[in-house]
């Protein structure tokens, strides 16, 4: 799908990117011309309606609209005419709001927000939902996954195109729906096929999202029937059967052991819940809701032993607190850390010990050239030896030029121009052998002066201090990633028990004892005809195909999934924690030793190899003191000859 090209309306060109993510109905794609901007693309063309339905959409889009939603900017239409997607605006920094439901996700991900963060997210939630319902569109689908959360708490809806929106008398419905966020009054019709959904429905929705919130993942309708017959979440919220209740004397379902009690909420937010929960009437508004929640906020009182346990000002002491002393449950996660082990304090303070002295080298001239010196003067018969040559090669042009005129000299000027040739021959090689015995002397001081400034300029030992600095500084700094790598550890650990503990837990709800939307038994039978028999088994589906069950069936069990470990409540083993970690603590602890070893050899051969070329240097500048007034002799005297030679016609 990369490269392909998508055109919009008015024939804006999108051309998809990377992919980004995506579920049953579609992908969701970069676009190379706008970064601001991603385009879903259907995995089946959408129909009539749902094409009439995106135009519709495009035309409702506003700054209030996109600040909340992920909303449609623009159709886009293949090679063919056909749409087969949409713009929308890119989310970044946002994550599917259900990780804020469990105390280890919120730790990954948001290990700086405590519960009143939480209470945050429920408030701008509520004015998200506000927002949505001013512009005349009911959300209707609510999935907490197809809701994100940025690390500053604003709330973003996805796949808007499934929202229900209206076109002058026309409705375009939603026809889908998550059974956790449906209102009684439509699960009792059985089927969502041309129902018109108001605000009223959708705050349900909005009151179960924020029950969850406020409840660490808890869900309005599950709970424990203390008698033998057990109540399904959908059989409860037909009938009302608000499992946190403080009104209901006949309730059947009870929250689970160790579950937050709604008597921990003021009274405006306890009422508006059972307001929202036991009737079909009309249930708090979105913004009532906000309003609400800003003033629960505002009551939120500080734990003083965890800065992530706020907690309703109401209550007399922490709830968080109390979970954990009286029955080992952990909510939030910022103190089951152990403290960073003393086998990796101080590692600072070592390497400080260690610091490496620059090695900064002088360089010497290669110029061979020295102040006061002259050439020595050149005997008077090389002299000669110049002028001879000279005079004689002008005779034997000017013998040349009377021949090119006249063959009658012919016999007299060949004898004469041999005489003139051997002349000329025998002072230009005393010329030249002189020239080479000068070259010579200057070669014989210039090789060892040479040597001198290479081994000064570039000392032989200097490969091997670079070679040992570079194992000293990664030895160092693999020293000082220890303790980051201790906390790496430690968090692989927590997260390693708590997904066991999770595991174990959806352990227990299997398929087939559960009701699945969109999942009947012909379904169920292939999944387990392939192992996946309980809740903890969906995950094996990652890696997994199962013949007949494609994307949009797996994101249904991933939900129901999700749905169900909503319940778990995390109790660490401790003491096998900290044991694991110990043991991790006292592997680093020997890592340290061993590098703080190699650390010290590695210093110690450094500074015997920075004297040992500080000594070198000394003595190799004493001798290029004594070669450079030689070599610059030579040279002034070669230099000088050379001149002499030079002034000749031709070079012998």
């Amino acid at each position: 799908m990369t490269g392909t090209i998508y055109k919009g309306a008015a024939g804006t060109t999108y051309t998809l990117a990377n992919r980004i993510g995506g579920g049953g109905e579609g992908d969701v794609y970069a676009v190379n011309e706008d970064s601001s901007l991603v385009l879903k693309v259907y995995k089946e063309a959408p129909d009539t309606d749902k094409t009439e339905k995106l135009r519709h959409m495009t035309t409702l889009v506003s700054d209030e609209l996109q600040r909340f939603a992920a909303w449609p900017l623009d159709i886009a239409r293949d090679g063919s005419g056909k749409v087969r997607g949409f713009t929308m605006r890119k989310l970044q920094g946002y994550l599917p709001m259900h990780m804020l439901f469990t105390p280890m996700d919120r730790k990954k991900l948001f290990p700086d927000k405590g519960y009143n963060f939480l209470a945050h997210v429920a408030r701008n939630l509520a004015v998200a939902f506000h927002k949505i319902h001013q512009a005349g569109i009911i959300v209707g689908d609510v999935n907490e996954a197809n809701l994100l959360v940025s690390a500053t708490g604003m709330v973003a809806l996805i796949d808007c195109d499934s929202f229900q929106v209206k076109n002058g008398k026309r409705y375009h419905f939603c026809e889908v729906g998550m059974l956790r966020y449906t209102p009684p009054e439509l699960l009792r019709r059985g089927s969502f096929e041309s129902v018109v959904r108001t605000a009223n429905t959708d705050a349900f929705s909005l009151a179960t999202l924020i029950f969850q919130l406020l409840f660490l993942g808890r869900a309005p309708f599950t709970g424990v029937n203390p008698g033998k017959q057990e109540i399904d979440e959908e059989t409860a919220i037909k009938n009302h059967e608000f499992a946190y209740s403080l009104r209901n004397s006949n309730k059947r379902l009870f929250p689970a052991k160790n579950s937050l009690e709604l008597s921990a909420m003021p009274a405006p937010v306890a009422d508006a819940f059972h307001l929202a929960f036991e009737s079909d009437g009309e249930r708090p508004t979105p913004l009532q809701w906000a309003t609400k929640m800003g003033d629960f906020i505002k009551d939120l009182s500080t734990c003083p032993v965890s800065k992530l346990h706020f907690y309703p000002g109401n209550l007399k002491r922490c709830p968080w607190c109390a979970f954990k002393h009286e029955a080992n449950i952990y909510y939030f996660l910022d103190d089951v850390n152990i403290n960073t082990t003393s086998q990796l304090t101080n590692i600072e303070h070592f390497i400080n010990g260690f610091r490496l002295e620059q090695l900064n080298l002088p360089r010497l001239s290669g110029s061979y050239t020295y102040p006061g010196l002259q050439a020595q003067k050149i005997p008077a018969r090389f002299y000669r030896y110049r002028y001879i040559n000279l005079a004689a090669v002008i005779v034997v042009l000017a013998l040349l030029i009377v021949l090119a005129a006249s063959m009658s000299f012919y016999g007299a000027i060949i004898p004469v121009g041999i005489a003139l040739i051997r002349l000329v021959l025998r002072g230009g090689g005393k010329l030249k052998a002189e020239l080479a015995i000068r070259q010579q002397a200057l070669n014989r001081v210039s090789g060892p002066f040479n040597q001198v400034l290479k081994q000064y300029n570039y000392p032989p030992a200097l490969k091997q201090y670079n070679e040992t600095t570079n194992k000293l500084k990664n030895n160092i700094a693999a020293l000082r990633k220890l303790p980051s790598l201790f906390v790496h550890l430690k968090k692989e650990i927590e997260d390693k028990h708590y997904q066991a503990k999770y595991k174990q837990y959806l352990q227990q709800f299997d398929v087939n004892d559960h009701t699945i939307a969109g999942f009947g038994p012909a379904k169920k039978k292939l999944i387990c005809n392939q192992g996946i028999r309980t809740a903890a088994d969906i995950s094996k589906l990652k890696q997994v195909k199962v013949a007949g069950i494609g994307p949009k069936n797996q994101q249904l069990l991933f939900e129901w999934q999700r749905q169900m470990g909503t319940g778990f409540t995390y109790a660490p083993e401790l003491d096998k924690i900290k044991h694991e970690t110990h043991l991790a603590a006292e592997s680093l602890g020997l890592q340290r030793k061993k590098l703080e070893n190699e650390i010290r050899k590695e210093h110690t051969t450094l500074t015997n190899i920075h004297s040992g070329i500080r000594v070198s240097l000394q003595l190799l500048e004493h001798q290029y003191q004594q070669l450079l007034p030689k070599v610059a002799q030579a040279q002034l005297d070669l230099d000088a000859f050379e001149n002499l030679v030079h002034w000749r016609i031709f070079k012998w």
